[in-house]
């Protein structure tokens, strides 16, 4: 009986070895694909900095973070990454908010300054001379060396072709200046802004621009039957420190509210040359 009773206990002692052993060995989780995506999401989250488009990526980075995280909670024992997919969410929520709010204040701002512009240059077109009104067409840096006298001389004395096609793209404001002042009782004032952006450019400037809506109210003669009409400014700026520096584009008049769309292309340096 002795020797059967070694005997089991050397049957015994492999078995209880080999449990124990197997026991501390860690189950194999795999690393959640979505936990994964919402991390990439969150880094490229970033880029909304640079434009709001980037601010789906925020999204997805919340999308696929919370649905990594329901995952692992579902099934602990196959899937990890919860580290993954918090800082994914982060990331997406803190970049989106941060630019989003940034790029609001911005654009608050902007179109603050734009609206002191336009209403400055109602007054303008309503009393100042022809010269006070091209000159505000130039380029900030060109303001800085002419005067409008000098800029009403320039334009009177060019050649027969060049004038020409200065008159076709000055037709629409001297147009609007002839009705206002048709009668006392014409008015003009600036009513809103119609868009509002950033275009894009190979320069060193930002192109931003802002479409400035004005109302003309008066009693209307034969030349200009309508009593009420709508003039369009088309305004560009750049950043000189932290002011906004704007002139004046272009000018439709007469005009249909909303009917302007902003063409993407390279933004003259007031010289009559695109950057």
């Amino acid at each position: 009986m002795s020797i059967d009773q070694k005997s089991n206990l050397v049957d015994e002692s492999p078995s209880e070895t080999t449990s124990a052993i197997e026991n501390e060995i860690p189950t194999y989780r795999a690393v959640s694909a979505r936990a994964v995506l919402s991390v990439i999401c969150g880094v490229l989250a970033i880029f909304s900095f640079a434009h709001l488009y980037f601010l789906v990526f925020g999204v997805l980075a919340i999308v696929f973070g919370v649905a990594a995280n329901r995952a692992i909670k579902r099934d602990p024992d196959i899937l990890t990454g919860r580290g993954l997919a918090n800082a994914g969410m982060t990331m997406g929520l803190v970049f989106g908010l941060v630019s989003f709010t940034a790029t609001t204040v911005q654009d608050f701002i902007r179109s603050r300054e734009a609206e002191k512009f336009a209403t400055k240059y109602a007054e303008i077109l309503k009393t100042g001379t022809l010269g006070d009104v091209f000159w505000y067409n130039l380029h900030p840096e060109m303001r800085k060396t002419k005067s409008p006298e000098q800029v009403l001389h320039e334009y009177e004395s060019v050649q027969a072709k060049d004038k020409m096609m200065m008159e076709q793209k000055t037709q629409p404001v001297r147009t609007l200046r002839k009705r206002l002042a048709a009668s006392k009782d014409e008015s003009i004032h600036f009513v809103d802004i119609e868009g509002l952006g950033v275009e894009e450019s190979h320069g060193a400037e930002i192109d931003i621009y802002a479409l400035a809506k004005f109302e003309i109210d008066g009693p209307g003669n034969s030349d200009f039957p309508e009593k009420n009409e709508f003039a369009l400014a088309i305004l560009k700026a750049r950043m000189n420190g932290r002011k906004y520096e704007w002139w004046v584009q272009d000018m439709k008049y007469p005009y249909l509210p909303k009917s302007y769309t902003p063409v993407a292309k390279p933004s003259d340096d007031g010289h009559g040359h695109a950057h």
